[in-house]
């Protein structure tokens, strides 16, 4: 069982991440089937590639770090630290920000936009010159009939509507896993937002990986 199992002290982890990151900048600069001739034969990675594997790694990272980012976002403030180096917030960050924003003034009056309806072609060749999984390949040919889509991305400010209208309390509105999982986590506004103000207010600040900012609502 995992929770039985000894895990490593945090001082073992940074010794083996270096150890790790040594052997990985050699290959990078050494290993002879990534040698391009100062750019004079460049080098294509494809399934037969001897460094595919290398190349899935470097994607599979990135998998983690980004649960790691919703992992750490999970946790109370109060027991994360702001890393030496970390980049500084987007300077919209610091704006004054409305307690209940209203669309077109604090955030973008999304719309729907008739999209017209064509065939789609899915799926990349075996010899396409970058990294993919193995759930890219192939064709696939798809009838997409005519939709709308919003013209915006949802903004904190419109899903504010939302959550303020009642949408986490009404079950039509969600999946069945969806509402099993609202259920189970007994969640009434988006976990990243964090109540600020008297109960029922539906005042929110916004919550980042290390730090609380004020709800920029047209984010």
């Amino acid at each position: 069982h995992k929770n039985d199992m000894v895990w490593p002290t945090v001082a073992e982890v940074h010794a083996y991440r270096k150890e790790v990151y040594k052997v990985v900048s050699d290959v990078i600069a050494r290993h002879p089937a990534l040698e391009d001739n100062d750019g004079a034969e460049p080098v294509k990675v494809t399934w037969d590639h001897p460094m595919w594997s290398f190349f899935m790694g470097i994607e599979h990272q990135k998998i983690h770090l980004e649960t790691s980012s919703v992992l750490f976002r999970e946790m109370p403030i109060g027991i994360v630290q702001l890393p030496a180096g970390w980049p500084k917030a987007h300077p919209s960050a610091s704006r004054p920000s409305a307690s209940h924003p209203k669309a077109g003034i604090d955030f973008p009056q999304n719309e729907l936009v008739a999209v017209t309806g064509r065939s789609v072609e899915l799926g990349k060749p075996r010899d396409h010159p970058s990294y993919g999984w193995d759930n890219e390949y192939g064709h696939r040919v798809v009838e997409v009939p005519d939709f709308k889509a919003s013209k915006h991305l949802i903004s904190n400010g419109e899903f504010w509507q939302f959550v303020s209208s009642g949408g986490y309390r009404t079950e039509r509105y969600w999946s069945e896993d969806g509402w099993a999982w609202r259920r189970f986590r007994n969640m009434k506004w988006p976990f990243f937002w964090v109540p600020d103000g008297p109960q029922g207010s539906m005042q929110f600040r916004l919550r980042t990986i290390f730090e609380e900012k004020d709800m920029q609502w047209d984010w």
